[in-house]
């Protein structure tokens, strides 16, 4: 559980880290006009809505495991490319639609995976969930200053990946937990390996 929830920590802090100073960020596409910052935000809106609506079903179907590991390193290689495809209009419009389809696409799957481990828990470790996004995205801030005195602004991208990189080890580190609880044999798997895939 913990391991989990801190994978969601590691997500949203990696990618509000980026968000908090998305207008620093993303200067030399919108021109520092602010209409188009707010075009792009509304695109990464709408990409971020699809995204959690697509999540359920892809869940469903495929596991938790794999849109997990699908959606953070898609966000991975998002991020690390931030520097590069936020100098344009042309290309920071694709990367704000994976950016958001992939980030909040994350979420369903981890509330899923949360489930599966406790299900009687639920409602508390949902809301465990929703703290660890808030914690997240409140530490970001911070984080993300720090950085753009330590680096360039348009090298937030790459910080945020570094989270998102971490997210993924310890994403799988979860996943093997729970497919081999503490004190289990190696051999033996466990009855929730099915809800871990």
């Amino acid at each position: 559980m913990l391991l989990t929830l801190l994978t969601t920590w590691l997500v949203y802090g990696g990618l509000f880290l980026v968000y908090t100073y998305i207008g620093l960020s993303f200067d030399r596409a919108t021109g520092g006009d602010s209409r188009v910052l707010a075009g792009l935000l509304l695109l990464w809106g709408v990409a971020a809505t699809a995204g959690n609506l697509a999540a359920g079903r892809l869940t469903d179907r495929y596991g938790s495991r794999r849109i997990i590991n699908v959606a953070i390193a898609a966000l991975v290689i998002d991020f690390a490319l931030l520097p590069l495809t936020s100098a344009s209009l042309v290309t920071a419009v694709p990367a704000l639609i994976v950016w958001g389809v992939c980030g909040w696409g994350v979420l369903v799957p981890q509330q899923h995976r949360l489930i599966s481990i406790a299900p009687a828990a639920a409602p508390l470790l949902l809301g465990l969930n929703s703290a660890a996004i808030y914690v997240g995205v409140s530490m970001s801030g911070v984080i993300g200053g720090a950085a753009i005195t330590w680096f360039d602004r348009h090298a937030l991208g790459l910080v945020g990946a570094v989270f998102l990189t971490v997210a993924l080890f310890v994403a799988e580190w979860a996943r093997k937990r729970i497919t081999r609880p503490e004190g289990q044999p190696a051999g033996v798997v466990a009855a929730t390996s099915g809800a871990a895939r």
